[in-house]
């Protein structure tokens, strides 16, 4: 049990791998912020030395007259003095304490989002946006928190545990095996509260994971779940990992509740054999009255500290489980390959899959297979293929948003992979099939690919697009969009997306099924901008209506991941079975 204890203790985990990422540059302010702590704890243990001194020597006993009202109040005010002197002491470290852990969550916050914004879409993936959400959240505030009673308390409490131990043994070596047997009892109870608190507290923020993704769910679908009456599903598929959380807290609540009871009634079990070994000890002359009550003192200092330290394993467990899961993204790294190589294509380049197959996770399927094509500058592609056919994978690996498993995207010849992957994307307009508008405004949406975007180059991107009724309509270039672009149609979404990449002037242009909320007015008016505008780009255009990609330069067939007829429209109506049927199946004439 220990050696599993010790595997998750708060002394090798996560939370001090994130505590030693940034304590580095705080390092003054985390020594210091200790020491006086333990300062005010040592004064703390010389005030009832000094209080025996009063009894015994100042007011005395019958036979040993004190001296007197003068020394009684000579050693109080050196009482108050310590007292004063450890208020200052204590402040000092809160003020550390307050101003390392506030800096430290701003650095965690900057890094972890900085990290994620590294990640490929593998990773993302494979954590959860739902979970990367907790652990940008909750998980931070949790290891400050704990961040903060490690300065403040971690140190003091079991600095003023063993002080007392020693201090009473240097009162009464008698007496001090009490002492001892508490602090070993006191130390398997924490023990036993580490032991399975720990676990709990990563099961709760693995269920508040889930939690965060329904949430999240719920409200960006909000209008589908009224529209198909489905609130009381998604309040009850809410409930159930709500009832888990609250089932898993109630758990770790009931060990957690132990912890006080049974810590201090080893501390009562203390004063009992305190008092009665005492009895004996002032009897023969051996202790004083002052031995006497300097004993009991250090025995309630005992108590006092053990209950913050019972605190604080509730505290660092769950910081421990939060300070795991932030290092795990801390730690992680981009499995997108890049090189070095300056994309700056001054003309549209030619573009090559060789053999390309790729599955999402290692035990999956091939999502695309062995998929060979070779393009030349300036065409225009047209891909086509029913759901789940491989379309928008292909272009994903064209986009470099994941990696090959097998074969290689070459750009003029050269893998995609020994290009520096900024500057690639930087020549890439990609348009998803879930168009997605930022909060903001139109203009700062448009100029999300290209900050430096000239009003020239925006306004052109407007026109090709055919947005520009829609800027017209709603207001101009500085009318606010909503989350997610809730203000805004289909349609008007999916033009405005494509403007942001027509923006940024690429020399790819990926359209990802970015025609599927338009009427067949706008989008032979688009793709008639396109062809005149864009002579000098490579042309993507994913779709599942044979209007938009008819008059493709090329056009590529998949079904099921693989390829199943390349050629252009007249070409596929007569070789290619799984084409032909797409024409009929849209009422046109073979």
């Amino acid at each position: 049990m220990l050696r599993k204890f010790l595997s998750n203790s708060i002394l090798i985990n996560g939370m001090f791998k994130v505590f030693k990422r940034y304590g580095k540059k705080y390092l003054v302010e985390i020594i210091l912020a200790p020491i006086f702590k333990i300062f005010e704890a040592i004064f703390g243990l010389i005030i009832p030395l000094i209080v025996k001194d009063i009894i015994d020597n100042g007011i005395g006993s019958e036979t040993n007259p004190g001296l007197g009202l003068d020394y009684v109040v000579q050693k109080g005010l050196l009482i108050l003095l310590l007292g004063i002197v450890g208020f200052i002491m204590t402040m000092v470290c809160q003020a550390l304490a307050v101003k390392v852990s506030s800096n430290y969550g701003y650095l965690v916050r900057k890094d972890l989002y900085k990290k994620i914004n590294e990640l490929s879409l593998a990773e993302i993936d494979s954590f959860t946006p739902s979970s990367l959400q907790t652990r940008l959240t909750s998980d931070v505030v949790a290891t400050q928190r704990a961040f903060t009673n490690l300065l403040r308390l971690a140190i003091r409490a079991p600095f003023i545990v063993v002080g007392s131990i020693v201090m009473a043994a240097f009162v009464s070596m008698e007496m001090s095996w009490i002492y001892l047997l508490c602090g070993v009892l006191l130390g398997l109870s924490i023990l036993l509260i580490g032991y399975f608190s720990i676990p709990y507290n990563s099961r709760i923020q693995a269920d508040l994971d889930k939690l965060t993704l329904i949430a999240s769910d719920n409200l960006s679908g909000a209008r589908i779940v009224r529209s198909f009456n489905k609130q009381e599903y998604e309040k009850n598929k809410f409930k159930k990992y709500s009832d888990r959380v609250q089932m898993t807290s109630k758990a770790l609540s009931k060990f957690s509740s132990l912890s006080n009871p049974f810590n201090i009634a080893i501390v009562n079990l203390g004063f009992i054999l305190v008092l009665y070994f005492s009895t004996f000890s002032f009897k023969s002359g051996t202790l004083s009255d002052g031995d006497v009550t300097v004993l009991i003192n250090y025995m309630t200092q005992i108590s006092q500290a053990i209950v913050v330290v019972a605190n604080l394993i509730v505290i660092f467990s769950k910081g421990s489980a939060s300070g795991k899961r932030i290092e795990q993204v801390l730690s992680s790294k981009s499995s997108l390959i890049q090189g070095t190589k300056i994309a700056d294509f001054k003309s549209a380049p030619s573009i090559e899959f060789n053999d390309v197959s790729f599955r999402y996770t290692s035990q999956g399927e091939d999502v695309v297979s062995n998929i060979s094509l070779k393009f030349m500058p300036g065409q225009r592609i047209g891909i086509i293929g029913g759901t789940g056919a491989g379309k928008s994978t292909l272009m994903n690996l064209l986009s470099h948003l994941y990696d090959t498993n097998k074969g290689e995207v070459l750009i003029n010849g050269i893998n995609i992979k020994d290009y520096d992957d900024i500057s690639l994307k930087s020549q890439i307009g990609f348009v998803s099939q879930n168009p997605t508008l930022f909060t903001g405004t139109i203009e700062s949406n448009l100029r999300f690919g290209k900050k430096d975007a000239s009003e020239e180059e925006i306004k052109r991107a407007i026109e090709i697009s055919q947005s520009s009724e829609t800027v017209k309509v709603k207001g101009g270039l500085q009318s606010y969009v909503n989350r997610d672009g809730s203000n805004f149609s289909g349609g008007q979404k999916q033009r405005l997306t494509i403007a942001r990449a027509l923006a940024k002037s690429p020399k790819i242009l990926i359209l990802d099924d970015a025609f599927s909320a338009l009427d067949f007015k706008t989008d032979y008016q688009l793709r008639k901008a396109l062809n005149e505008n864009l002579k000098n780009v490579d042309i993507f255009i994913v779709s599942q209506r044979v209007s938009t990609i008819k008059n493709c330069d090329e056009i590529v067939v998949l079904d099921k991941g693989r390829i199943h007829g390349v050629g252009k429209h007249e070409e596929l109506t007569k070789t290619c079975k799984i084409y032909r049927e797409f024409c009929q199946s849209q009422g046109m004439k073979i």
